[in-house]
């Protein structure tokens, strides 16, 4: 697995970006897993995000694929792409509510 997508109740956003990001097919993205978010466990998630209904994710990345220069402008490049089409997506005037 090269990175995770994590998310709570609400999946729209997450769902979108995770979508965005396994659009590079020699990429393992996984969804929700290993870890998960959840109101015992976590706090920016569900007091900042979902409370406020707000659009939110979170991204778990691997270490060793981000310990180097190259591998830290590889992944912020792939997720702002990512977070940029998802945002479009999920904008758009055919988004769900």
């Amino acid at each position: 697995m090269h990175a995770a997508v994590l998310y709570n109740r609400d999946r729209r956003f997450a769902g979108l970006v995770l979508d965005m990001l396994r659009r590079e097919a020699d990429l393992i993205i996984a969804d929700n897993e290993p870890y998960f978010v959840s109101d015992a466990t976590d706090y920016t998630i569900p007091r900042h995000g979902e409370a406020r209904g707000l659009p939110h994710v979170e991204i778990e990345i691997r270490q060793d694929l981000v310990s180097d220069g190259t591998g830290q402008a590889q992944w912020a490049r792939r997720i702002t792409q990512a977070l940029r089409d998802a945002e479009r997506a999920f904008f758009s005037p055919a988004a769900p509510p």
